[in-house]
């Protein structure tokens, strides 16, 4: 009897572990099926995603001008409309915008003359372009008479700034130098020395006087004037000695106010020697 009990315990244990067995094999089949369909669910969303039409720019992006998918901060020589002719050479070709190399459109945009750096970020929702521009400091302006605009530009650093870029915003204060740019004596061909000279000279002369300077002209070879808002100052040769001969103009321009006679120019052209030259 009691072999019999036993062997009938042993069935019903053996019919139990089957049935978890089989349980467990069900259990292991539905996690892989979810498994496997979450898997798919992520390739189908990620396919999805990649060909979102937020991830492409409007064909017309650049007809369109600046806008919710174009930006562009920090030009203030350079114009929108030119920065957006060098980004029009890299066309679209109806790609998503993370497979647009943004480094080449930066480097066509460096170079336009007064552009030291630029920079293009892309962005999502909506798909956007953000062009960063560092430009140049213009230093000093070239005209050929005191009444004409200027005809360029040239940057503390050296860079030319040509005419297509002015007239310049009053907020640089350039100072203005009247040349004709002939007479071995190319504006072009100036070095950065010269040009933060003149740029020094200028600045200088306004700490001094208190006055605006209107402009130095070097249209006379070797005999340089400079245009105060009161009075003209002659300079004579720009050499090393002018930043110290000019600190005259904070002792005499005082004096030369008081006067009644008209004053047609102060010479300063000698270091050791200070003449009015009346009219």
């Amino acid at each position: 009897m009691s072999n019999e009990y036993a062997v009938q315990r042993r069935i019903k244990q053996q019919k139990l572990r089957r049935k978890a067995r089989r349980g467990e094999i069900a259990i292991r089949r539905i996690y892989k099926l979810i498994r496997f369909s979450f898997i798919l669910f992520i390739f189908y969303a990620t396919y999805r995603l990649a060909i979102c039409h937020y991830w492409f720019l409007p064909s017309n992006i650049y007809e369109k001008g600046t806008g919710k998918n174009l930006e562009i901060l920090g030009n203030e020589i350079v114009s929108d409309k030119k920065i957006i002719n060098e980004m029009k050479k890299f066309p679209l070709k109806k790609k998503p915008i993370y497979q647009i190399n943004p480094t080449e459109i930066a480097n066509g945009i460096e170079q336009l003359s007064p552009v030291k750096r630029a920079y293009v970020r892309r962005f999502w929702l909506p798909a956007k372009y953000v062009v960063m521009v560092e430009e140049v400091t213009p230093a000093i302006t070239i005209s050929p008479s005191e009444e004409a605009p200027a005809v360029a530009a040239l940057a503390i650093t050296g860079e030319l700034i040509g005419r297509e870029y002015l007239p310049l915003s009053e907020k640089f204060k350039a100072v203005k130098v009247l040349t004709y740019g002939t007479n071995n004596d190319d504006y072009e061909k100036w070095d950065v020395e010269k040009i933060n000279n003149l740029y020094k000279l200028g600045k200088l002369l306004e700490e001094y006087s208190g006055e605006r300077v209107l402009y130095i002209d070097l249209r006379i070879k070797h005999n340089a004037f400079v245009q105060l808002e009161s009075v003209k100052i002659k300079l004579g040769e720009i050499d090393v000695s002018v930043f110290e001969r000019i600190k005259a103009i904070h002792d005499i321009l005082p004096q030369i106010k008081q006067m009644s006679e008209k004053i047609q120019y102060i010479d300063l052209s000698w270091k050791d020697s200070k003449y009015l030259k009346m009219e």
